[in-house]
């Protein structure tokens, strides 16, 4: 038995490690080892025990110190349980349940070296003699799966049908656990000479079942648990009976040398050689992931949250280059997308990678052959079909057109029914063939990919209407001035100019067109005689125009959607040697936009009509802007200015 047990026990550990490796940042993971390093523990005895056949006190010692995992085992199985569920460590421990069985195992613990636990053992053939109080250890522990099989029914109700069927796994795999007890104990109870290598079948199935309703979460195959399981066994019993070996040398080379060799020296023998033995250990790690494809696995983990990452994304634009991007995930050697723009009816190549550039000018109208067959076929198009779609009449264009985009795989994107968009996929730099779990995640991608596009396509109209009221207003402000008119447009065309210079990102350029737009919306609080006044103004007159941005920020306060641009408009007037108007801010406390729109307004104003001067010529505006560089204005921003200034008309 101590072979079985051993194996068993091994297993159990095995596939705990497996788990928790392939998920460390799960709590899940991490209690499930945990659980099964409890079992190792609890079993163990049933292994060292017979190799301390000649050392009755040191087997007794062992055998009641094992127990220390059927003691532990109870409140880390409720951790577990609830783990599985969603309930996080600290929530756990508050319930008056777990705080029981933890004061149980506390009481118990203190137990573990007395024969109220274990009284007595027989090594030959070995048996363990009851304590009186084995019965209350047993119980608990009967319990306590009783308790978890209770809460993963209750939790299983109101759980989507994908937690459901994960549930139910780990509802199978704990009655086998509550079977293993009910064994384990009658077996010892009542016929204390049989063999009760019927338990470790129990914990196995236990801890298989509950591996693969854990891995199955994360798109696991059971296949490769079980097969990978099996090969860390082998390679580990390989590498333990090499242990061993050099374990038995050494005690052989002892004796020898001494005529003997007491339990103390061989447990130090053990530990030493343990500790040197690493290496071995990272060479079985390495040959596992050699003969397992730990790469396709992780592949399609990485394929499932890219995704899934899609919905997040807003920005068409950043649509189209996310998607373009999984050729590094896939492997592929070339990806391109196509978009319908829906102002002319054509299919264009929006971006792509691993193309010769002029690809980009390729378009299909509704009747190619390609958008054509994607309409009607509503599937993705494999290279068997499209070799028997080229061959078939009616599709001599099909042919040209995919061996143009290099194309393996053609995925059709829909949005409402209607076809919007194409992908198309090459072949993959392994030159291993797309297979079936390759297309059942490209058709959750094209499913996740059209009511991404859809959502960005009704983000981006909402974004030009917003858009488009805001210019109207400021127009409407700037209207009844003849020298202002078009000034917010142009200060907004210069801000653009100088950001995409610094490369600021799409999010930050387009929050800076809001605010070039609207940066001078306060002066509609300011009397048109101040404004137009073509003389010196007054200490009180140049008051009221200090006072437009915070006015500004003020008038779009109630518009949520503005947020963003409020302390840009707010600040737009500072000077970055914190001389400016209206908080005197100074260096980098002034927001960076707002340092932008600065250097813009000024140049616009220098070369405009203005009531009490005539418009400076470009040379001029620049000369003076760059001058003060450093004091009005910020000194990047200036140079990047300077380097966009030849463009401006």
């Amino acid at each position: 038995m101590a072979y079985t047990a051993f194996f068993s026990a091994l297993l159990c550990l095995l596939v705990g490690y497996f788990v928790y490796s392939h998920g460390k940042g799960y709590p899940v993971n991490r209690n499930f080892f945990i659980i099964n390093i409890l079992i190792f523990l609890w079993n163990s005895g049933d292994f060292v025990v017979p190799l301390l056949a000649d050392f009755h006190g040191a087997a007794l010692f062992y055998d009641r110190f094992s127990q220390l995992g059927g003691v532990l085992i109870t409140p880390a199985f409720i951790i577990f349980i609830r783990s599985l569920t969603g309930h996080s460590f600290k929530e756990t421990i508050k319930q008056p349940l777990f705080r029981v069985f933890a004061a149980f195992s506390l009481v118990f613990l203190g137990l573990i070296p007395t024969p109220l636990l274990i009284k007595d053992i027989e090594v030959r053939p070995f048996k363990e003699i009851p304590g009186a109080l084995l019965v209350v250890e047993i119980g608990a522990f009967f319990l306590v799966i009783l308790y978890g099989l209770g809460h993963l029914l209750k939790e299983r109700r109101t759980a989507s049908l994908p937690q459901k069927i994960r549930l139910t796994y780990f509802g199978i795999a704990i009655l086998a656990g509550i079977l293993s007890a009910i064994a384990w104990f009658l077996i010892i109870s009542l016929f204390p000479g049989s063999s009760t290598k019927i338990i470790y079948v129990f914990e196995v199935t236990y801890v298989l079942l509950t591996a693969f309703a854990i891995l199955r979460h994360h798109l696991m195959n059971i296949n490769i648990i079980i097969k990978k399981t099996v090969v860390y066994s082998v390679l580990s019993a390989l590498v333990t009976g090499i242990y061993l070996a050099l374990l038995l040398g050494f005690e052989a080379l002892f004796s020898s040398l001494r005529g003997g060799i007491t339990l103390i020296e061989k447990i130090v023998a053990a530990f030493i050689i343990a500790a040197t033995f690493q290496p071995m250990r990272n060479f079985v790690e390495k040959t596992i992931d050699r003969i397992f494809l730990r790469g396709k696995i992780d592949y399609q983990e990485a394929l499932a949250r890219f995704t899934r990452s899609l919905g997040s994304v807003l920005e068409l634009r950043e649509l189209v280059d996310l998607l373009v991007s999984i050729s590094g995930i896939l492997g592929a050697k070339n990806v391109a997308i196509m978009l319908k723009d829906d102002q002319i009816g054509r299919f264009r190549v929006l971006a792509s990678t691993g193309l010769e550039a002029q690809h980009h000018d390729i378009g299909f109208d509704n009747l190619n052959d390609v958008v054509r067959i994607l309409g009607s076929a509503n599937k993705i198009i494999t290279a068997e079909d499209i070799k028997s779609l080229t061959e078939a009449p009616g599709n001599k264009g099909l042919a040209e057109e995919v061996a143009t985009l290099r194309a393996e795989v053609i995925i059709p994107i829909f949005v409402k029914g209607d076809l919007d968009g194409i992908l198309f996929l090459g072949e993959k730099h392994s030159e291993e063939p797309y297979d079936r779990s390759d297309f059942n995640l490209l058709a959750t991608l094209a499913d996740e990919a059209g009511m991404a596009i859809e959502n960005a396509k009704l983000y981006g109209s909402v974004k030009r209407t917003y858009f488009e009221t805001v210019q109207a207003l400021a127009r409407a402000i700037e209207a009844s001035d003849e020298y202002t008119r078009g000034h917010s447009e142009r200060v907004t065309k210069i801000s653009v100019e100088i950001a995409k210079r610094i490369r600021l990102g799409r999010e930050k350029i387009d929050t800076l067109k809001f605010a070039g737009i609207l940066h001078d919306v306060g002066k509609i609080g300011v009397i048109k005689e101040v404004l137009h006044k073509p003389a010196k103004l007054s200490d009180l007159e140049f008051a009221l125009i200090k006072n437009h941005p915070a006015l500004g920020e003020e008038i779009i306060k109630p518009v949520a959607f503005l947020d963003k641009i409020r302390p840009v408009i707010r600040h737009h007037h500072e000077r970055f040697d914190g001389r400016g108007y209206p908080d005197g801010l100074a260096g980098n406390d002034i927001p960076l936009l707002s340092r932008i729109i600065a250097v813009a307004d000024t140049y616009d104003a220098m070369t405009s009509h203005r009531p009490y001067r005539s418009a400076l010529s470009s040379e001029i505006a620049v000369a003076e802007i760059k001058k003060c560089s450093g004091t009005q204005f910020d000194p990047e921003i200036v140079q990047a200015f300077i380097e966009i200034a030849g463009t401006l008309s």
